[in-house]
C-alpha cells in the first residue's frame, strides 16, 4: 500500500570551486558571461559590483536577472535528456526530472570566483511506497493502479534532496 504521491526536488549548486564535470564547467562559464551582459540593464553606470548590491538597489532585478541569465544554459540542460546529474538510485541508475529551475545565488561583475548558481531539478509524480533505512522506496506507478507488480527503486535520502510535493494516498486507512 502506498504512503503518498510525491515529487522530489534536487538542488545542484555550481560555483567556481565545485564545477568539475563538463556540464558544470560550461553552465558556470556561460551563466557568468550572461550575468555580466544582462546586469548592465539594471546597473547602467556600473555603480554596483555584486548581484546582491544590484538586487538591493533595483528590486526588479530579482527575479528578472535570474530569468534572463537562465536562457544561456537552457540548451545544456536539454542535453541532460531528463537525467539529474549527480543523483542516482541505489544501483547507480540516474533519476529523471521533468522540469528545472535556475537561481542566480551570487555574482560579481569582475570576479568570477564569486559567481554561484543553483539548478533545482523536479521529478514527475512518484509513489512513495515505504522507507527502508535511509532510502525511499519509490515507483513511477501506484501499485493500486496496476494488476501487475510495478518497478521500484531505492533512493538515498541525502543533502540537497527534498520532497517538494506530497499527496496522501487515498488507500491509507483513516484514524
Amino acid at each position: 500500500m502506498s504512503k503518498a504521491r510525491i515529487r522530489l526536488a534536487f538542488r545542484h549548486l555550481i560555483d567556481a570551486g565545485s564545477a568539475r564535470s563538463e556540464f558544470e564547467k560550461v553552465v558556470f562559464a556561460d551563466s557568468y558571461q550572461e550575468f555580466r551582459l544582462q546586469v548592465q540593464a539594471y546597473n547602467p553606470n556600473n555603480q554596483y559590483t555584486t548581484y546582491q548590491q544590484v538586487r538591493a538597489a533595483v528590486p526588479q532585478a530579482d527575479p528578472g536577472l535570474s530569468v534572463r541569465v537562465s536562457f544561456a544554459i537552457g540548451l545544456y540542460v536539454n542535453e541532460l535528456n531528463g537525467q539529474i546529474p549527480g543523483l542516482v538510485d541505489a544501483i547507480g541508475q540516474p533519476v529523471s526530472f521533468v522540469e528545472h529551475r535556475f537561481t542566480l545565488l551570487d555574482s560579481h561583475i569582475t570576479d568570477r570566483s564569486q559567481h554561484r548558481i543553483a539548478l533545482t531539478y523536479l521529478t514527475d509524480s512518484l509513489t512513495w511506497l515505504d522507507t527502508v533505512g535511509n532510502h525511499l522506496l519509490l515507483s513511477a506507478i501506484d501499485p493500486a493502479d496496476s494488476p501487475e507488480p510495478v518497478d521500484t527503486f531505492l533512493l538515498l535520502v541525502q543533502p540537497n534532496l527534498s520532497i517538494c510535493s506530497y499527496q496522501a494516498s487515498p488507500y491509507l486507512p483513516t484514524a
